[in-house]
């Protein structure tokens, strides 16, 4: 008797060498911010073709950092995506700045530049897109927006470590880049982010603000062999250790070939699926973009069929298969009732929101695996 394959949303691969790499730290006696702290950061920029890296211990953190950084606070407005997990917005309010929410492009789910351009006023002191499922933001016609004011760009690039538009890695793009490495992410840490950017005097400021707002953390103290520092302005929490650290060393090492296997599974989504084109919207991805392919975002197609997303996604469920959604708008939430006089001017997110379904996409995942989930999902709709 045949037993039914349960495949989930998500399922993590540690590698061999991460594994090594903690358990060298764990032996050296420095688990905090320290050596492999360092030793990553120099690894970030290097992959990323960047100046500078500052490792911290979450994106979340890393974008409240990056904020204030560029002096984000009261009566200051940052644009950005409804489209988001919720972290967006607490950074902006974090600093104590007002979030301006704009519409997204309907094919790529990424911020709008026409939309950012209807929004903008004098108070507008940063945007930050949103890097959606990998796939980078139009950052050219975001730059037009900006204009002569040079307002600050500051991606949210927590899904898209390794994605490139026209052929260059978002901080050559953006002002500067914050990344996530939280446990589901391409790269990950277990915990963990980094901001990234090629201005160092800014970058300067986000390292002692990352370690309230120090000039020197313990471990430059100890090489110095000194104890003083001074605390120059008010600052977070945000550094990261060096055994998260010590986990991104591990998992870079296999980052490239983790991301081959990403777009392999993606390339054969698209194969088995393509049939389903008046019912089932795939992502797009941009001829002048290279997607990180975080998450793979599909949306059912309104008015061809009379299922709802919640019911196709249950029916998955019940065939074996995990869904997820990403997003549910920002201003959805009870939270953030207050933002909903946003929802009409963003009717692309208003119908994305209602029919998303991500379906399940790591390099654990096998192409046998995707098979199994786009015979399920042609069921289903045909």
């Amino acid at each position: 008797m045949s037993t039914r394959e349960n495949i989930p949303l998500f399922d993590l691969t540690v590698s061999r060498e991460a594994i090594k790499e903690v358990t060298a730290s764990l032996r050296s006696g420095w688990l905090s911010t320290g050596p492999r702290v360092a030793q990553f950061e120099r690894a970030l920029t290097r992959k990323l073709d960047a100046e500078q890296a500052v490792a911290v211990n979450s994106a979340t953190a890393g974008l409240a950092v990056a904020l204030k950084a560029i002096g984000i606070g009261p009566g200051k407005e940052v644009i950005t995506s409804p489209f988001t997990f919720v972290a967006t917005i607490e950074a902006i309010l974090y600093c104590g700045g007002t979030p301006v929410l704009a519409d997204v492009n309907p094919e790529t789910l990424t911020l709008d530049p026409e939309s950012v351009a209807s929004v903008l006023t004098r108070h507008t002191a940063a945007i930050v897109p949103v890097d959606i499922a990998g796939h980078p933001c139009d950052y050219v016609g975001l730059r037009l927006v900006c204009g002569k004011r040079r307002i600050p760009i500051i991606s949210d690039s927590a899904h898209a470590f390794g994605a490139t538009f026209h052929s260059k890695s978002i901080p050559q793009w953006a002002d500067a880049s914050v990344y996530s490495f939280y446990a589901t992410k391409n790269l990950t840490c277990g915990e963990g982010g980094a901001i990234v950017s090629n201005r160092k005097s800014y970058m300067d400021r986000v390292r002692y603000l990352s370690r309230h707002g120090m000039t020197t953390n313990a471990f430059q103290r100890q090489v110095q062999g000194g104890w003083a520092y001074d605390v120059v302005d008010l600052g977070f929490k945000a550094n990261m250790s060096d055994i998260h650290a010590a986990v991104g060393l591990g998992q870079l090492r296999q980052f490239e070939s983790d991301q081959a296997k990403r777009r392999q599974l993606v390339v054969r989504y698209y194969q088995n699926l393509e049939t389903l084109g008046d019912r089932l919207e795939l992502p797009y991805e941009r001829p002048d973009c290279r997607s990180a392919w975080h998450l793979f975002i599909v949306k059912l197609v309104s008015g061809r069929h009379n299922l709802t997303r919640d019911r196709f996604i249950e029916l998955m469920k019940k065939q074996g298969i995990e869904c997820g959604v990403h997003y549910q708008p920002v201003f959805d939430f009870s939270y953030y009732r207050s933002m909903r006089r946003w929802k009409k001017r963003c009717p692309n997110v208003v119908s994305a929101a209602e029919r998303v379904v991500t379906l399940p996409l790591y390099p654990k995942l096998t192409l046998k695996q995707v098979d199994t989930i786009c015979n399920r999902i042609i069921g289903i709709l045909k």
